[in-house]
């Protein structure tokens, strides 16, 4: 893929970056991509799926009494069942497009269970910061095209007497992703993994051989132990558990993901989880309440366990939040950029965030989060390390070439800029015109700023994937100060203590951005009896015109 697709900055893979010399090294192993996946398309006929029987069956299959006689039916499509999801009903087995046709005639939800990327595709991608518009004085509109590094963080946003007080003790956080590393922020000075599922190499000790899961660990419940406390994370004294459901590029099936949820519902009460995490999605869809993974979470809701889902990188267009996060039992979050400074007057929400509303109707995301350039703990020798040591040096390069004059600028010869991943159509521009190559320089300059190497500890990420665990963090911390909440409660506090961003609608950053310190307040408030929330009826099903909601059904 060339830089220019997206403004995708996933250069070739053997360009030596140091300002001034682009003789390319010696040939390496590709570099796995963060967000891209491990799987290739095949060429049989047959494909494997996740079923799940006519709504009627499914109902039944769900109570745990008919999945034999539903066997029974299958048979009659010439279906040989692999595995069977109880937490949905559901069965997994390989099928060709015809059986797939026979099978949605007759009712029955038919879903490709192995998805290309589970992961939000790379912010990085996309233009996260714009050169700033200006007007002369002669009344001309200018582009501001310097190269301005980020604030340096220098003390964490949300640090108040509340929240550490409370920093999610007694909570266990399940990180559902691509596995988790022993960092020592995370093992150090007490080993606070707890647990480790493998449900794609069945490997017992913890490893992440991709870095997004361990950075979405580190962004709930990091300690900040190797930078003296500056990337503590929300939760900090919470256990966790690694939940592998996805492969070292991104990719994973929906069955193995309905089984993480699965596995956090039947070992609740022995490792106490109360929060699950999910920095991962697929598109979502308008009949949402048919989505497995939607009817997993759902299952995890009514098990008294707290969801938290990126609501996706896809923005700014509306309708692009994924699934789960469109989910009315998942708390959906998006990513604003706080500019690392703890004045609230400068967050904006990040250009990818995903919008609302869903296409199911719903109005998500339900609040934002710090998502735009995360420090966080590293999983070494993976892509992730790889991505950030070359945007490094890619920065330093551009810079090298932001000082160059113009002439000498048009004149950098092809091949370093084709080096870069420039497409031939940007060169072009590039060589015709001195401020095209600014701009362009201004744009690859600004994609590197959100993934910072720390001292070979940490890494910068920018994503909702990074905004949700924080959320997942914070609702931690409400559960240690009053361990009584229940998920909706915890929804509730979350949306209603959120600050608006001043600029944006409802469905750019649903009711604002989190605040901790209020929600750790509100929750006492719960456990003091001072305040009562009532538990609202979700939906479950499509919106009619109008904006009502088809009611889930009241059990009895």
């Amino acid at each position: 893929m060339s830089i220019d697709n997206l403004g995708n900055i996933g250069f070739q893979p053997n360009v030596n970056l140091t300002p001034g010399k682009f003789a390319p090294k010696p040939p390496v192993e590709a570099e796995p991509s963060i967000a891209q996946d491990s799987f290739t398309s095949s060429a049989a006929k047959s494909q494997q799926y996740v079923i799940l029987p006519p709504k009627q069956l499914a109902i039944e299959a769900q109570k745990g009494g008919i999945f034999r006689s539903e066997e029974n039916q299958l048979s009659k499509f010439d279906v040989t069942v692999q595995e069977k999801l109880p937490l949905i009903g559901g069965y997994v087995a390989n099928i060709d497009d015809s059986t797939k046709k026979k099978l949605t005639e007759a009712g029955y939800y038919v879903f490709v269970d192995e998805e290309k990327s589970w992961l939000p595709s790379k912010p990085w991608e996309k233009n996260i910061v714009d050169a700033t518009v200006g007007t002369s004085e002669t009344g001309e509109k200018t582009e501001d095209l310097s190269l301005k590094d980020r604030p340096v963080m220098t003390q964490p946003r949300f640090d108040t007497p509340l929240t550490r007080q409370y920093q999610g003790e007694g909570v266990t956080i399940a990180v559902i992703d691509t596995g988790i590393y022993p960092h020592p922020d995370l093992i150090s000075p007490e080993n606070r993994i707890v647990a480790f599922v493998d449900f794609v190499n069945g490997k017992k000790i913890p490893y992440d051989d991709n870095g997004h899961g361990t950075h979405v660990a580190g962004d709930a419940a990091g300690s900040g132990m190797m930078s003296d406390g500056l990337y503590k994370a929300p939760a900090p004294k919470a256990k966790l558990i690694g939940l592998k459901a996805l492969a070292g590029q991104g990719g994973g099936k929906t069955s193995d993901i309905i089984k993480a949820i699965e596995w956090c519902i039947k070992n609740k009460e022995k490792f106490n989880i109360r929060v699950i995490n999910m920095s991962l999605g697929h598109t979502a869809s308008e009949d949402y309440q048919n989505d497995p993974t939607d009817q997993a979470v759902k299952k995890a809701y009514e098990a008294g366990i707290v969801v938290v889902a990126a609501a996706g990188n896809e923005g700014p267009g509306p309708s692009t939040v994924g699934a789960p996060g469109d989910s009315p039992h998942a708390i959906s979050v998006g990513a604003a950029d706080d500019m690392n400074t703890p004045d609230p007057k400068d967050d904006k929400i990040a250009n990818f965030s995903s919008r609302g509303p869903t296409p199911g109707g719903l109005m998500k995301p339900d609040l934002v989060a710090p998502g735009v350039a995360i420090i966080s703990t590293l999983s070494p020798g993976t892509g992730a390390e790889t991505t950030s040591e070359r945007m490094t040096n890619l920065k330093e390069t551009m810079k090298w070439f932001s000082q160059m004059p113009d002439e000498a600028l048009v004149r950098v010869p092809d091949e370093s800029l084709r080096l870069l991943g420039l497409a031939d159509s940007t060169i072009e521009k590039w060589k015709s015109d001195p401020k095209l190559a600014r701009k362009e320089i201004k744009r690859l300059f600004n994609a590197t700023l959100s993934l910072p190497l720390v001292d070979k500890t940490y890494t910068g990420m920018p994503g909702t994937s990074m905004a949700s665990p924080f959320v997942a963090g914070v609702v931690a911390q409400m559960l240690s100060a009053n361990p009584n909440l229940k998920p909706y409660e915890v929804a509730d506090i979350l949306k209603s203590t959120a600050d608006k961003i001043d600029g944006y609608k409802p469905e750019d950053q649903g009711q604002g951005m989190v605040d901790p310190n209020e929600a750790i307040e509100k929750a006492l408030l719960v456990k003091e009896g001072k305040l009562q929330i009532t538990e609202p009826v979700l939906p479950w099903g499509p919106i009619k015109a109008g904006g009502d909601a088809k009611p889930e059904e009241k059990k009895a």
